[in-house]
């Protein structure tokens, strides 16, 4: 009888041992949701912050990727929370709501992209926004628009560098022979405004043209050639600070809007 007792306490012992893994296992998935859960939890708090300053859209201008797998040997760099972030990058976060908030304003978010890259806040301005095919006299909407960008612009002290971009489709106007001089036209006139009626310090200020050799798009399609007829104004980073994180800010690389701008009348090139 005893020894029939002990044969059977020996027996169950292996259900301790299953238990205690069981309950391991379980701790362990746990704490890994819960980590996971952290970063989403920071990342929507500053989607909703921006929403709220935006007025637009619905909350999620932009998405954050956890555990999203790359090829071999790659791995994606930690997103940084808005509340960890130096207070001076915070200010560039801010001065691109700011921004994009202006652009909101006036009406023009389709025409209009605030995005950032390791060298600084980038604002994109599509070609029917700023001239009519060929010209270069900026339309009313673009002094509107430029306006509240300069009011933007305006107190900081960072350099600004306004670059403009054409297709490949040749010009047919005298004064501009190429697409080089057309583009280089274009981005003094921009500078000239936002210097003359902005009010932006000149010497903080640099114009540059790239033709048709910095597409955004093959031009292969007429909204392809559209889109790659843009002017960009570029606020740059102060040199002592190009140690700052490249991803410093949330994923703006497709915008604070998603512009879908509409394809020019005709197939002048920019």
């Amino acid at each position: 009888m005893s020894g029939g007792g002990h044969s059977g306490a020996s027996e169950e012992r292996w259900l301790l041992t299953y238990a205690d893994m069981i309950t391991l296992l379980m701790v362990f998935f746990i704490v890994l949701y819960s980590m996971a859960q952290i970063d989403v939890k920071k990342y929507q708090k500053v989607a909703e912050s921006l929403h709220r300053a935006f007025g637009v859209g619905d909350g999620s201008l932009f998405s954050v990727g956890i555990g999203r797998g790359g090829g071999e040997g790659e791995s994606e760099p930690a997103p940084i929370a808005f509340d960890d972030l130096p207070p001076r990058q915070r200010d560039y976060l801010d001065i691109s709501s700011e921004l994009a908030s202006q652009v909101a304003a006036a009406g023009f978010g389709a025409d209009v992209s605030v995005t950032t890259n390791i060298e600084g806040i980038l604002i994109s301005l599509s070609e029917s926004l700023l001239f009519a095919p060929g010209s270069t006299v900026l339309q009313p909407q673009a002094q509107e628009t430029l306006d509240r960008i300069a009011t933007v612009l305006r107190p900081l002290p960072n350099a600004i560098r306004v670059v403009a971009h054409t297709d490949d489709v040749p010009t047919d106007n005298p004064f501009y022979p190429t697409n080089w001089e057309l583009s280089v036209a274009r981005a003094v006139v921009i500078v000239r405004y936002l210097s003359e009626e902005g009010g932006i310090a000149p010497e903080r200020l640099m114009a540059a043209g790239q033709a048709q050799y910095h597409p955004l798009y093959p031009n292969d399609t007429r909204e392809h050639r559209a889109r790659n007829r843009r002017a960009e104004i570029v606020v740059i980073y102060p040199i002592e600070e190009e140690s700052l994180q490249p991803n410093f800010l949330p994923d703006l690389s497709q915008g604070l809007f998603a512009p879908t701008p509409s394809p020019a009348e005709g197939t002048q090139g920019y």
